[in-house]
């Protein structure tokens, strides 16, 4: 395997702007990730000529987060279909993107792009996050990375001493919060840059094949077994009611939802995500908690409906629950108006809840002064700016008001509640299944994008 059209002249040396462009893509890339937290970094700064082998999927802003992330200058190799339009292949050229197209014939070699590439810029990445660079289960050579590595070395007139580091990188659903996370791992020790008899020589690229593929399999973000098995089974759940309540719509169906099961297709997917991109299945899983959890106060509200007090089945009594609602909102807004200093006091004297260290008649006494010294005060002032008459009709509303107000709680609670919730019931209902077939199109997307990546037909 060679790279095309990948000559290396002055024009991919380190470009003078290098570092200010960096610092402008730093600043964008901050907007989507207040923070990003390269691990283990130590680990190269000592070294000299690095090779990144980078386990995620590649794509143009996955490249500008690696050059976002590390200090120092670095050379990604990038399929040139991932650099769309011209500001795209305007940016990676300032930035180091190369692009580049693998093919089976002849081309430009792998080790001059190697030899030329770490003399100019001293660390190339490239990207191992598909199935057929990072072998075992590709279509193509499963040592792709290590057969490059090992026929450029060994073809070059003269022996690098490179250093082979895995990366592996993260990105959480809520990047504000957490940011995006980078592991540089340990270094892939084989002894594939010194000189080899004939025999060893040519065991070298499947010696390093092996050591690479394990180093790229150990993913730190990987989700425990555990953790897969829960996805699998919120997978099945939600796939299972959505056929449920399709086949409901026939009768005469015999075939039952929960006997179906996950493809092996489907696994394979998830096992791929959980080895090259876990943050993926993170967000994932984070839409099915939050549907379950949507789901779970619908079923929650359906219930409380449906065991609530046998008043709903009077028509007469939801009638007048319904006009008692609307037509006391403004008298129980009024009576909160003029309590809401009274409230405030007994809410921080500790007064609105009971105390087993106070006698309960001293608690009802305390807060019977306070409101009837609310009263006294309010009555003054309105004696004061609207005159004795204003003041007089204004006292007999508060007992009335306040008595309203502890009515009108007890109705919002025990009835309009229940009214309201069964009234949105179905609205509630509609939603859950738009978002449970939104869920479902996005994992059908997903498999046909991981298809169509391994030659199969959409």
């Amino acid at each position: 395997m060679n790279l095309h059209n990948t000559s290396l002249d002055r024009s991919w040396r380190v470009p003078a702007g290098h570092r200010f462009l960096r610092s402008i893509v730093r600043l964008g890339v901050w907007l989507f990730f207040p923070k990003i937290r390269l691990l283990n970094e130590e680990q190269f700064d000592s070294a000299g000529p690095v090779l990144l082998v980078v386990n995620y999927p590649e794509s143009f802003f996955a490249a500008l987060l690696l050059v976002a992330a590390v200090d120092r200058p670095v050379l990604c190799l990038l399929s040139s279909r991932n650099l769309r339009g011209v500001f795209q292949r305007f940016m990676a050229r300032r930035l180091g993107i190369m692009p580049v197209d693998p093919l089976a014939s002849d081309g430009y070699g792998w080790s001059d792009l190697l030899e030329g590439a770490l003399a100019n810029w001293g660390t190339i990445a490239l990207f191992a996050g598909n199935s057929d660079m990072r072998g075992g289960e590709g279509p193509q050579d499963a040592g792709l990375v290590a057969k490059l590595v090992c026929e450029g070395l060994q073809k070059s007139a003269e022996q690098l001493p490179l250093a082979l580091f895995p990366i592996h990188a993260f990105l959480p659903p809520d990047r504000r919060k957490s940011g995006l996370l980078i592991y540089v791992g340990a270094p892939i020790r084989e002894e594939y840059s010194s000189p080899q008899p004939a025999d060893e020589s040519a065991e070298a690229p499947q010696r390093l094949s092996f050591a690479t593929r394990i180093a790229l399999q150990k993913n730190v973000f990987a989700l425990e077994p555990a953790e897969i098995e829960r996805f699998h089974h919120d997978l099945e759940d939600i796939a299972h009611e959505d056929m449920r309540e399709e086949w409901a719509k026939f009768p005469d169906w015999k075939q039952q939802a929960e006997e179906l099961q996950l493809s092996g297709f489907v696994k394979r997917w998830i096992h791929e995500q959980n080895q090259v991109n876990p943050g993926r299945l993170v967000a994932l899983r984070k839409l099915l908690e939050d549907y379950r959890e949507a789901r779970r106060r619908c079923s929650l509200g359906s219930l409380r409906v449906e065991t609530s007090s046998l008043w709903q089945k009077s028509g007469l009594q939801v009638a007048g629950a319904w006009v008692e609602s609307v037509m006391g909102l403004p008298v129980a807004v009024y009576s909160f108006v003029n309590h809401i200093a009274a409230a405030a006091i007994l809410y921080l004297a500790g007064l609105l809840k009971k105390s087993g260290n106070r006698d309960p008649k001293v608690e009802w006494l305390l807060r019977s002064f306070v409101v009837m010294g609310c009263y006294i005060l309010q009555v003054w002032l309105f004696d004061l700016w609207l005159g004795r008459a204003a003041a007089g009709y204004y006292t007999l509303t508060l007992p009335l008001s306040g008595a309203y107000l502890w009515r009108y709680l007890w109705l919002a609670k025990n009835r309009s509640y229940l009214l309201l919730l069964k009234a949105t019931l179905p609205a509630r209902s509609a939603r859950l299944r738009r978002t449970r077939k939104a869920l479902l199109e996005k994992f059908e997307g997903e498999m046909n994008h991981f298809g169509q990546s391994l030659g199969m037909p959409s």
